[in-house]
């Protein structure tokens, strides 16, 4: 099983987030992949995009299938984007698996290794979470008080929106 530490590179599409990534099997998309699978050596992974901002952010979920789960994975299909969903959050529950974010088509230099005890989602905001909090311990206090009035903008947008 290979190091989910090296599965992300920043800088690369979300749905091939390393050069290697191959044989890319895409199971939903709207004009980009959004879930689906890509093999990285041995290793067939499942990758999903969990959320996306009205500014182009996004976070996105990855986890290592077990040859069990793979097998099944190729020859998945699904009734509805409700089975998929429902099929995606149970292959990442229970187990280890690594969020990132991307701005527009490529991946951050945010990312986390995570154990996805709840759902997707949850995981996600605590890793928002902890990328906020750590705007604290920026130095310069023109670049944290540059970035918590970007937070407070994007969030008073989308609070406005909801």
């Amino acid at each position: 099983m290979m190091s989910l530490d090296t599965l992300v590179k920043p800088g690369h599409l979300p749905w091939r987030p390393r050069p290697e990534a191959s044989d890319l099997d895409v199971w939903h998309e709207y004009e980009v992949p959004l879930t689906g699978t890509f093999s990285l050596g041995r290793d067939l992974v499942l990758f999903t995009q969990i959320l996306e901002s009205s500014q182009g952010l996004s976070a996105w979920a990855y986890t290592c299938l077990t040859p069990e789960e793979a097998d099944v994975a190729a020859n998945v299909r699904f009734d509805s984007l409700d089975a998929l969903r429902q099929f995606v959050e149970d292959r990442f529950l229970g187990k280890e698996a690594v969020l990132t974010l991307a701005r527009g088509d490529r991946t951050a230099d945010h990312w986390t290794r995570v154990e996805v005890t709840e759902n997707l989602i949850t995981a996600v905001e605590e890793f928002l979470n902890s990328i906020i909090r750590s705007v604290d311990e920026v130095a310069d206090t023109d670049r944290r008080v540059s970035a918590k009035l970007a937070g407070l903008e994007a969030a008073a947008s989308e609070l406005v929106d909801a």
